[in-house]
C-alpha cells in the first residue's frame, strides 16, 4: 500500500569521497544503476588522488537511505555526506 508520504521526494545533495578513480567508476555505477532522477553529476580530483562525486538527486526518504547504505559498503568509500535541503511534492 502507498502511503502519502511514500511519495514525498526530497531534493538531496549527496557527496562521496573515494579513494582512486576505480573507486570513482564503481560510485558512478552503483548511482547511475539505479532509478533516480539526477539534477547534476560532477566529479573532480582532490589531493592524494582521491576523487569527489557530488550528485544532486530527487527521492523518497526511504530511498535517500538505501542510497547511503550502498555507498558505505563500497571498500573505496572514504566518506558520505547527504544534506537534503528541502522536499518537493511528488506528482502522483
Amino acid at each position: 500500500m502507498t502511503t502519502h508520504h511514500d511519495l514525498v521526494l526530497s531534493a538531496a545533495k549527496v557527496r562521496v569521497v573515494v579513494t582512486e578513480a576505480l573507486g570513482l567508476q564503481r560510485v558512478l555505477t552503483l548511482l547511475t544503476g539505479r532509478n533516480h532522477t539526477f539534477t547534476r553529476l560532477a566529479a573532480e580530483e582532490a589531493e592524494q588522488g582521491r576523487w569527489t562525486v557530488t550528485v544532486d538527486l530527487t527521492a523518497t526518504p526511504q530511498e535517500m537511505d538505501l542510497v547511503t547504505l550502498r555507498l558505505e559498503r563500497l571498500p573505496s568509500v572514504l566518506t558520505v555526506d547527504v544534506s537534503a535541503p528541502g522536499r518537493l511534492a511528488a506528482i502522483a
